[in-house]
């Protein structure tokens, strides 16, 4: 900070350290370099998502942090499509069938991708889910199927449990 008090050579001195960035605010000067440098050094990746027949969202992104995906024998970081889908939705994650990518991480806009594909920052994603069909030809389907009837069935006792509180209180 405060650039504007100090010499050109300290300043080249200064910009020439690693991890650096030379700003001045009085003057509005280097703050969008400021900006993108903490945001690359976060290791943060914006990703838009997308509907189906309606324009990307690109107000709200989905910020995925790639230091979060260190593993501790590799140092190398990516956010997948499998990851930016976990952040969405975690039912998205079973549903996934493909999706559609737009950006710099694909050669074609837009390129159709699976669970694997590596998204850069300010990628548009849709995701698209498996037809019913699909879901019905899996091995866990029923399984499946038998878990969310319990959760629903339990939901619906322990409502009426309270409901009959209320009223037994009420009168």
């Amino acid at each position: 900070n405060k650039i504007d008090m100090v010499t050109i050579e300290e300043i080249d001195a200064l910009a020439r350290e690693p991890r650096s960035v030379v700003i001045s605010v009085k003057n509005q000067l280097h703050l969008d370099f400021l900006k993108q440098t903490l945001w690359d050094s976060m290791g943060l990746v914006r990703v838009f998502t997308k509907r189906k027949g309606a324009p990307p969202d690109l107000d709200d992104p989905v910020v995925l942090s790639e230091q979060r995906k260190f593993s501790s024998n590799t140092r190398s970081s990516s956010i997948t499509v499998d990851v930016a889908a976990g952040r969405v939705s975690k039912h998205l994650v079973d549903l996934f069938a493909y999706a559609w990518v737009w950006g710099t991480s694909v050669k074609f806009s837009p390129q159709r991708v699976g669970k694997d594909h590596i998204l850069h920052d300010e990628d548009v994603l849709q995701i698209v889910t498996k037809t019913n069909n699909q879901q019905k030809q899996e091995k866990d389907y029923s399984l499946r199927v038998q878990n969310y009837n319990k959760a629903i069935a339990e939901k619906r006792r322990t409502r009426t449990k309270q409901g009959k509180k209320k009223r037994s209180t009420a009168g």
